[in-house]
């Protein structure tokens, strides 16, 4: 079989930076490289955390919120848990969990007790698969402890979300190009999966007709690759992306059975090439927000809850107007008041930033470099404060300062060292 190199393999291979086998190569790649885009005025102090991991939220620390962040390993540690300052965003490392190989997609139950991770491997107990892994959450430390894993029943899983009633999980399989449902047990432990959805449709071509000029970065469309699968607020229907066949895919869920059932209009296309990635949906629950990884677009769209029916009213690119070169879009955020959003851009290594009138129609306002290379996914702390950037190749979080009246976001000049960062959520206690 002829050997190809994906554009997720290349991403996947900074995890081995730190290799001694692999640093010559490397070294040559980056002898060969563009000189990157050189820091606006003075370059802020690196922040190295403090040796040793603090041992829990101190007697009265509730004025804290604390974070979960997923890495791919062996660059990355596993799953850290932060103690996150709600004056400087500054991250306290309290635990790793090195129990588990790349995971890079992490999802809280809504009772907060539960931690749920993919494991984006190929060979989970021999198998062509990937797996999921159940962790308790300490009611007093905030640490983890595994409960279980389970086969994703497809490979390189690369999403986890968890449904409204806390009973199930869902996964998108990247690699295996399906969708797959678990019962969640008595103890918050997975159980095999209910219903596993693949995804078909014809193949399209790897680069978008809306590309930027200059585009040389090439999405993966080989065949289905489910990019994220969450459920709408109601959690009567549950949407994925495919970012291989440029589809989005929605369906009724069966909460009783745990079964995906065809909704009246089950399939949306995407523009060929673009390959939608990950959404989110207005806090009102009537608007939806489709980020295309390809082609940097964001498609808004009208949701009827009632039918799970989406319908277009607008596209609009999160890169500025006179962008040429490479670019991968990767995440897509929105503050809890929902009047702004944000896209984050691999390769060009920013965040657009959107406010967003009454109707939900999105205006781009202006754009901030993340400070480092490759920011993988974004998260918004629960009070609105902070903006957090996990950058993947740039082996950092980087944090903002957010501002409520206009979106602005600021940096606050911390670079908090994280291999590989993948994906952070924030547990704010009760």
């Amino acid at each position: 079989m002829k050997s190809r190199i994906t554009r997720r393999n290349l991403l996947q291979a900074s995890s081995l930076l730190l290799a001694p086998a692999a640093l010559p190569q490397l070294l040559r790649a980056a002898a060969q490289a563009p000189t990157p885009r050189a820091p606006q005025g003075p370059t802020p102090a690196v922040q190295v955390p403090t040796p040793g991991a603090a041992q829990g939220p101190a007697p009265g620390a509730t004025q804290f919120n604390y974070a979960y962040v997923g890495t791919y390993t062996p660059n990355g540690g596993g799953i850290y848990l932060f103690r996150l300052d709600p004056v400087t965003a500054a991250l306290t490392q309290l635990q790793i969990v090195d129990d588990i190989r790349n995971p890079t997609w992490l999802a809280i139950n809504p009772a907060r007790t539960r931690l749920y991770a993919v494991s984006e491997i190929d060979n989970y107990q021999g198998k062509h698969s990937g797996a999921v892994v159940s962790y308790a959450i300490d009611s007093g430390s905030l640490q983890l402890k595994r409960l279980g894993a389970v086969s994703s029943e497809g490979s390189m899983p690369a999403h986890v979300s968890v449904h409204p009633s806390g009973k199930f999980v869902f996964v998108a399989n990247y690699g295996g190009g399906s969708v797959a449902v678990f019962p969640v047990g008595a103890d918050g432990a997975l159980g095999e999966a209910a219903d596993v959805r693949p995804s078909v449709g014809p193949r399209h071509h790897v680069r978008a007709a809306s590309d930027p000029p200059g585009q040389f970065a090439v999405s993966d469309h080989d065949g289905p690759h489910l990019h994220m699968v969450a459920p709408d607020p109601s959690g009567q229907f549950v949407i994925a992306n495919d970012a291989g066949l440029d589809l989005t895919l929605v369906w009724r869920f069966d909460a009783a059975a745990g079964r995906l059932l065809p909704a009246n209009v089950p399939v949306i296309p995407a523009p060929p090439g673009s390959a939608p990635r990950h959404f989110v949906f207005h806090p009102n629950g009537r608007v939806f927000y489709n980020l295309y990884e390809h082609d940097g677009k964001v498609a808004v769209y009208d949701y009827d809850a009632a039918r799970g029916a989406l319908k277009l009213k607008q596209i609009v690119s999160s890169l500025p107007p006179k962008f040429e070169g490479s670019n991968l879009a990767s995440e897509i955020v929105m503050t809890a008041d929902g009047r702004f959003l944000y896209v984050a851009n691999r390769l060009h290594n920013a965040v657009a930033i959107f406010s967003v009138a009454d109707d939900g129609q999105l205006h781009g306002t202006s754009e901030t470099w993340v400070h480092a290379d490759s920011p993988r996914s974004l998260c918004i702390d629960p009070g609105g404060a902070f903006l957090y950037s996990c950058n993947q190749r740039g082996d950092s979080i980087t944090s903002f300062h957010l501002n409520a009246a206009n979106g602005a976001l600021t940096f606050t000049g911390r670079f908090e060292a994280v291999g590989s960062p993948a994906a952070m959520t924030i547990l704010k206690p009760s």
